[in-house]
């Protein structure tokens, strides 16, 4: 399999900007999706500035197992830190993640109280992997859609402030790490879309993210209607027979292993209550 990687030119400088404006932010907003909460937060953005406050904002609840997650995140535990798991779709995210800002920004208000500021300017950083959320969630606490949302990893291309109350938040790309030496994880963040999906051809992405659903999630790999096999012949044979079984037939009644494969991938990006870390 050829190796994934994807870390073009605009997250490096994205990376480099983030390091430069961090003293100016009193908290970083970090996004993580919640079937991937380990795979999506990327370790390297714990050197920006150790000592800042974070709120650790697990997105897409719909789509994860709450059970396994919880299991989970006792992994961000820093004293200081804060975690909130939620559905950005849903307009009562806005409160609860309104609701851990303003408890981890309450020694900062009134700091800036003693020194006579009667209207502190608070910065917030929203940083995470591409895709994650963070447009949506910026969008959710402004009221307002001024950043780009779409269903595919890499919109954000720049930095910009966005007003949330009187809390200033900084939308920016997507950072992923510079070389993804674990390919499992880059499969995974494939599987949720947090990487383009063209980094890995319709085959190349069915032999190796069955072996990883199966081996973790067997269950969801049979809700998924094909049998699972070790060997790539095996698993190409089910193509085909998966192919017969739907009636999924070239002009020259051969069996259409595109279609399959294009369906497989859909059907694993669709997959609910999973938690593939």
């Amino acid at each position: 399999m050829n190796t994934i990687n994807w870390f073009p030119g605009h997250m490096a400088k994205a990376l480099r900007e983030i390091k430069e404006k961090q003293n100016i932010v009193d908290c970083f907003i970090v996004l993580i999706d919640a079937r991937v909460p380990l795979s999506s937060y990327n370790e390297d953005l714990d050197s920006i500035c150790p000592n800042k406050p974070r709120l650790f904002v697990f997105s897409k609840s719909d789509y994860a197992n709450l059970t396994r997650l919880n299991q989970i995140i006792g992994k961000f535990n820093n004293p200081q830190d804060k975690k909130v798991i939620v559905n950005l779709k849903k307009n009562s995210s806005r409160s609860k993640i309104m609701k851990a800002l303003n408890q981890i920004l309450t020694a900062k208000r009134e700091k800036d109280k003693n020194k006579g500021l009667l209207k502190p300017r608070l910065r917030c950083f929203v940083i995470g992997v591409p895709n994650v959320g963070k447009s949506t969630l910026i969008n959710l606490l402004s009221n307002s859609k001024k950043t780009k949302v779409a269903n595919f990893a890499g919109t954000t291309r720049s930095l910009q402030w966005i007003a949330a109350d009187d809390i200033q938040l900084l939308d920016t790309p997507g950072i992923l790490m510079p070389k993804l030496s674990d390919q499992t994880l880059a499969l995974k963040l494939v599987a949720c879309s947090l990487i383009k999906q063209d980094v890995i051809n319709d085959q190349e992405f069915y032999y190796q993210i069955s072996d990883i659903l199966y081996k973790s999630n067997p269950d969801k790999f049979h809700e998924l209607g094909f049998a699972y096999h070790e060997l790539e012949n095996d698993k190409y044979g089910e193509l085909v027979k998966y192919a017969r079984k739907n009636n999924f037939l070239l002009k020259n009644k051969e069996p259409n292993v595109q279609k399959v494969l294009a369906i497989f991938r859909q059907k694993i990006l669709n997959l609910t209550n999973i938690t593939w870390d």
